[in-house]
């Protein structure tokens, strides 16, 4: 079988155009990939290999001006399961839910099929999109496809090692406090969480309303901005979408010639292990070198910027299960532990907790508003060192102290998801572990070319890891 998986989408479409391959070869081929490497992985949920066949002859049989009109022609492409898609399994990655199957595809799943992609399956997410390890002690966990004895992030841990391992060229994920960059930065690929509102969420689980953000993986920027640009979009039904349409990307220049790159060291508010110091430091050597401006901001008490988050999140997520499920306090045994706990902790906030924490929100927009003033773009870490094991997923060892691993990593990532803020993941190398690492671009609200632009540069000063990761072909797929 050809070794179409390896291909991403730009270069499919090329070979689509060029009639050196049709939709039925390439679905076949990342298929084959999947029957052998995610017997290790655990990447997805449910495998739609039927429904994607019959998808891709059709496609085959298009007209060739039609399938110019079809930005994803034949291109297939994972769902994360925090998504319905029609007939499918809808449980959210939870027991709560086993059962469940749903009745018609989310906004964006239609988005991405009306332009031509070929959906192929569920990938794995953490229980409800809450946590950042995709693991679950009864409905199936996800290995980081670098090293199997590590967590692939999370909560899109499904969605990131299908598409770090080649089982897909595009997945769509989800990001309230990090879980499209945490895993992208972890499995070594690309990510963006776009400005709130820019992709509908309307059909499927939310975590937190004004929090959460639909958005594409993959392994580089030109795929990226092809699947961000069918998935954004207004949507009638959904209030809280954009009216106004996604900035074109620069691909003019190669460089950062007159961009204003930030540097904010009030945001590193935990330690960055020497690895990831020294790629940060490199990054930094990088944009100086490529014709950056590089400019050092502040942001006055960065250190409450997670606790206001977390009373949102938990806020608002209280209210998604109790009242929007109802599945809580009513099914509360069928719940994970580290799930059923934040549930129990958010059953305490109140009302006015919530109100001044979207106060202290409103602070802390007008603090970014500022400094994006003087500044185009913010580069920070993702996480401050490895993921955790899968026997101890929890918790990660960090200069001599027994920490939870949500704590390297949610320091650097909420302050986007909390403000709405454009920002995309971008590898940079690998730790000492051999395991990637990755920083994060952010941007002012609606400036996704900026973020874009500056993700592609960097992409040619730091490329993604060659090769493919090292798995056993010969264990058989995970049920």
């Amino acid at each position: 079988m050809s070794a179409f998986w390896q291909c991403g989408a730009t270069e499919l479409l090329r070979l689509y155009k060029a009639g050196s391959v049709s939709p039925v070869e390439v679905v076949e081929s990342c298929f084959g990939r999947i029957t052998s490497v995610d017997g290790q992985v655990g990447a997805f949920r449910q495998i739609l290999y039927e429904e994607a066949v019959s998808d891709a002859k059709r496609l085959a049989a298009v007209s060739r001006e039609s399938r110019s009109k079809l930005a994803l022609y034949g291109i297939p492409v994972a769902i994360k399961e925090l998504f319905d898609v029609k007939d499918a399994t809808g449980c959210y990655g939870s027991e709560v839910l086993a059962s469940r199957i749903s009745e018609a595809d989310a906004t964006v799943v239609t988005r991405l099929r009306e332009a031509g992609a070929i959906i192929i399956g569920l990938t794995r997410a953490h229980e409800f999109g809450w946590g950042i390890t995709t693991q679950h002690h009864s409905m199936g966990s996800t290995q980081n496809p670098w090293n199997l004895d590590r967590v692939p992030g999370g909560s899109s841990g499904g969605s990131a090692a299908a598409v770090a391992a080649g089982m897909a060229p595009i997945a769509l994920a989800s990001d309230t406090g990090g879980s499209i960059r945490i895993p992208a930065a972890v499995c070594g690929i690309f990510g963006i969480k776009p400005t709130y509102g820019r992709i509908p969420k309307r059909g499927g689980v939310s975590l937190a309303p004004s929090m959460d953000h639909p958005g594409p993986l993959a392994r580089n920027v030109d795929d990226l901005s092809l699947a961000l640009k069918v998935m954004s979009g207004f949507d009638l039904k959904d209030s809280t979408t954009l009216s106004s349409s996604l900035p074109q990307l620069n691909r003019s220049s190669t460089d950062l010639n007159g961009v204003r790159v930030g540097r904010c060291k009030s945001l590193h508010l935990r330690r960055l292990a020497p690895d990831y110091q020294n790629h940060f430091e490199r990054v930094i050597e990088f944009v100086l070198s490529n014709k950056g401006i590089l400019e050092d901001v502040s942001i006055n008490m960065a250190e409450k910027i997670r606790p206001t988050f977390a009373t949102i999140q938990m806020a608002e997520a209280f209210h998604v299960h109790k009242n929007d499920l109802g599945t809580y306090p009513s099914e509360e045994q069928k719940y994970g532990r580290d799930v059923v706990g934040r549930l129990m902790q958010a059953s305490e906030i109140t009302l006015s907790d919530y109100l001044s924490a979207n106060q202290q929100r409103l602070d802390f927009a007008r603090q970014f508003d500022s400094i994006f003033q003087k500044i185009d773009v913010l580069i920070t870490p993702i996480t401050a060192a490895g993921p955790s094991t899968v026997d101890s997923p929890d918790l990660v060892d960090h200069y001599d102290e027994k920490i939870e691993f949500r704590d390297i990593c949610m320091d650097y990532t909420v302050p986007q998801d909390l403000l709405g803020l454009p920002t995309c993941a971008v590898p940079v190398g690998f730790d000492s572990d051999g395991l990637p690492v990755g920083v994060q671009v952010t941007g002012p609200k609606y400036r996704e070319d900026l973020v874009l632009h500056t993700a592609s540069v960097l992409s040619e000063g730091f490329r993604r890891p060659m090769g493919w990761p090292v798995l056993d072909e010969k264990i058989a797929i995970k049920s």
